[in-house]
């Protein structure tokens, strides 16, 4: 019997090892939940929104960070550039050339990613998604992320599609061969199921046959980690959720 709770206790420690998450991410408005999504607002007249991120160090060890960007969904003549690691990098650059070495405990404040309008003076009303991703050089699965959802629209006008959509948690999470979900969209609406790695990089899309539904997804060849899948409404990134693979 002992033995058998030790081994059930290594078991344990192993597995919440393997997704030790060592970095730790806030704004102006404090700590951001891990690969969260949250909202910043701007109208038709603004010219450029910037996203300010703090990265922690809250593991045991120093290291080597880089950030990539994933542009989920872009409203037209939009582009995102980045600052990390004592550079500024063209916005045709996704993954920074660079890291930043961060020491235990460190605080590291000069990121900043700037959404901006390249083909007129303002933005169109709409929406875009963008996910910054900061991660373990040398761990791609030792990372965390936030999406930004930057917005454009008037005062007063919301996105009514958006709030009749639902995307459940995936079943079980998690996951060893398979996992489940359910969804609903407004009738007559195209959704879109997306799922992709930690870095951003498309694993599966397909398109919803229904306004609601129940899905399973094969994960035998995908390989143990962290994962992200999306409801994509008429093109509109809806909701984002978190998908653990352990086979």
């Amino acid at each position: 019997m002992k033995r058998y709770i030790l081994s059930l206790f290594l078991l344990s420690a192993i597995t919440v090892t393997a997704y030790t998450q060592s970095l730790e991410l806030s704004n102006k408005n404090g700590v951001i939940t891990p690969n969260s999504t949250i909202i910043q607002e701007g109208s038709p007249d603004s010219a450029e929104l910037i996203t300010y991120i703090h990265v922690k160090n809250i593991g045991t060890k120093e290291i080597n960070v880089l950030c990539k960007k994933s542009q989920l969904t872009m409203l037209d003549s939009t582009e995102t550039t980045m600052c990390w690691a004592g550079s500024c990098y063209p916005s045709n650059v996704n993954i920074s050339p660079n890291s930043r070495t961060i020491a235990v405990g460190e605080i590291v404040t000069d990121f900043d990613g700037r959404y901006v309008q390249i083909a007129f003076n303002h933005f169109k009303p709409g929406e875009s998604f963008v996910r910054w991703v900061f991660f373990d050089e040398a761990n791609v699965n030792d990372s965390n992320s936030v999406t930004i959802k930057y917005t454009s629209y008037p005062l007063g006008i919301d996105d009514a599609a958006a709030a009749q959509t639902m995307l459940s948690n995936a079943f079980p999470n998690p996951a060893g061969a398979s996992a489940g979900f359910t969804y609903s969209i407004p009738a007559g609406s195209v959704g879109t199921f997306t799922l992709r790695n930690v870095i951003g990089s498309t694993i599966q899309a397909e398109q919803l046959q229904s306004s609601t539904g129940k899905f399973i997804i094969s994960t035998t060849n995908l390989s143990d980690g962290i994962y992200f899948y999306s409801l994509m409404v008429d093109g509109k990134l809806c909701q984002t959720k978190k998908l653990i693979v352990k086979h």
